[in-house]
């Protein structure tokens, strides 16, 4: 049995799988599966039922999803044990995805049985709001830094000492199952992963501070706080996770000079599982954009002002494409966190250079 394998599983597909499934609940209160709605419209019952029904479904398709993939782990061996893990990945990415489409498309046939106010659509900007502390600087990011050179160094002073065939990964008796030539590249390698890693940070980082104001239509100067508040603690978790990241790969390239299996393992399985539950608990602990998490409201409370429409924009409710909008970078409008504007030619720049760090990383993990 893959004790670790199927602990990673249970600590970290399960508390996504919550995530996934109650992110209905944790978007704007003027957004219902990626359309545009009114406040009042949100808390009616046709979309509280709705909201309930995809966290239904969702929990029983990804447990579902969770219980085969932990059932195949039972009897599986090393070779098998990454495909297994690899596909129930697949599996749950793939049945989200469509879930979500479901959803989204039949939330857009109701809208328009919705009521509707006749008052116009106004849009609210706090002009000071660029003037607030949104972020923790990127000069929090010097430790991390600091942490890369230190182990450069060490590798580079040290670089005699390594046998000419360097291991790269264990299997979990302590076997080597994959190695590579001694040079300087494939021990430093390491460190330029650490680099593209924390660029990819303090650009997320960056991104939070920069991204496009949003307000709600009711109250914009009392939300103006909490949604500082959701984006300074979301630019610290960013840098935690940069810090927890760098801190990983160090281990793993220090482990060519004194192999310690064992902590290798534990870090290796405890810094992912860190991360995951860290990014569920803020989310399920506050709005999207910093608003509180409820599923009733006084219709007293409720505005039925109409918050402006740009659903023509948002591709299947979460790719957004605007090509007369300047703004890089905005909030999500399914889920949690920032996205970007991918009529810009930069987004795609940027997107090939997430995907190239992340293959870059499997590849040196293999």
């Amino acid at each position: 049995m893959q004790l670790f394998s199927i602990l990673s599983v249970v600590l970290i597909f399960a508390p996504l799988a919550l995530l996934f499934s109650f992110t209905p609940y944790i978007t704007r209160e003027t957004i219902s599966f990626g359309v545009t709605v009114s406040e009042y419209n949100y808390y009616t019952p046709i979309l509280r039922k709705l909201r309930k029904t995809f966290a239904a479904v969702s929990l029983i398709g990804n447990g579902m999803v969770i219980l085969v993939c932990l059932y195949l782990l039972r009897s599986a061996n090393e070779e098998s044990t990454a495909t297994i893990i690899g596909i129930c990945t697949m599996m749950f990415i793939v049945y989200w995805v469509a879930l979500h489409l479901i959803f989204h498309f039949k939330m857009k046939k109701l809208k328009g049985t919705l009521p509707t106010a006749e008052a116009p659509q106004r849009v609210k900007i706090d002009t000071t709001f660029r003037q607030n502390k949104l972020t923790y600087s990127n000069y929090w990011f010097l430790i991390h830094m600091a942490v890369i050179a230190a182990v450069a160094i060490i590798s580079i002073l040290n670089y005699d000492a390594l046998p000419n065939v360097i291991p790269m990964k264990y299997d979990l008796q302590g076997n080597v199952t994959s190695s590579v030539p001694k040079t300087y590249l494939s021990v430093l390698a390491i460190n330029l992963v650490q680099l593209g890693i924390i660029a990819l940070m303090m650009l997320v980082n960056w991104s939070i501070k920069t991204s496009k104001q949003q307000l709600t239509t009711t109250d914009p100067a009392q939300f103006v706080t909490k949604h500082i508040q959701f984006r300074r603690k979301w630019s610290l978790f960013t840098i935690i996770t940069g810090l927890l990241l760098t801190i990983l790969f160090a281990f793993i390239q220090m482990n060519m000079f004194v192999s310690n299996l064992v902590l290798l393992t534990a870090i290796s399985f405890i810094v992912p599982v860190v991360i995951v539950l860290g990014a569920v608990l803020l989310s399920l602990t506050g709005r999207q954009g910093g608003g509180e998490i409820r599923n009733h409201q006084e219709g007293s409370e409720r505005s039925k002002e109409q918050p402006v429409n740009d659903d023509k924009h948002w591709k299947l409710g979460f790719i957004y494409f605007n090509a007369s909008d300047p703004s890089f970078t905005l909030e999500k409008r399914y889920g949690i966190g920032w996205t970007i504007n991918f009529a810009r030619p930069l987004s795609w720049v940027l997107l090939l250079l997430i995907i190239a760090i992340v293959v870059i990383s499997i590849v040196l993990s293999q």
